[in-house]
């Protein structure tokens, strides 16, 4: 099996993210607006459903920016995959793909400790090609890279 060689790939800020929160909380609005005209409901459900609503958007508002990883590198050394923010010391990580466009990735990110053991709630990464667009491919392999293994398997 062969592993895609090291990569490093920026981080950059997801632009459209907050654009796309906004969509969803109007098309959700849009929608419990109409509920009411296509059903029949009492006035408490319809206030029930907008408490829960507003509970909604605001925990996603509060909850969402800290989920992203911005202003930072994603490094994939061949074995592992590091986390080095702009500021601080590199993290290894746990990385799973979520979304692939083919010039776009969302890549699930969770930290692991020092014994390699995952922690935390899973994070997302937004990456464009347009960011580095001549290492696009090597490290669009090593996302999809498994590590290397120091034991040979066994043919019996």
């Amino acid at each position: 099996m062969h592993n895609a060689p090291p990569v490093a790939f920026p981080v950059g800020r997801f632009v459209w993210g907050r654009a796309f929160g906004v969509l969803m909380a109007l098309l959700s609005a849009i929608g419990l607006l109409a509920w009411p005209m296509q059903a029949q409901t009492s006035t408490a459900e319809v206030l029930a459903a907008w408490a829960f609503w507003c509970l909604c958007v605001g925990g996603a508002a509060v909850w969402a920016p800290r989920q992203t990883l911005t202003a930072g590198r994603l490094f994939w050394s061949g074995q592992t995959w590091f986390w080095q923010p702009v500021d601080g010391e590199h993290q290894s990580l746990d990385v799973s793909v979520g979304w692939d466009a083919g010039d776009a990735l969302l890549l699930f990110v969770r930290f692991q400790d020092a014994q390699g053991a995952s922690h935390g709630s899973w994070a997302c990464a937004w990456l464009s090609a347009a960011a580095m667009p001549s290492k696009w491919h090597g490290f669009r392999c090593a996302v999809y890279s498994r590590p290397k293994t120091d034991t040979l398997p066994l043919h019996l």
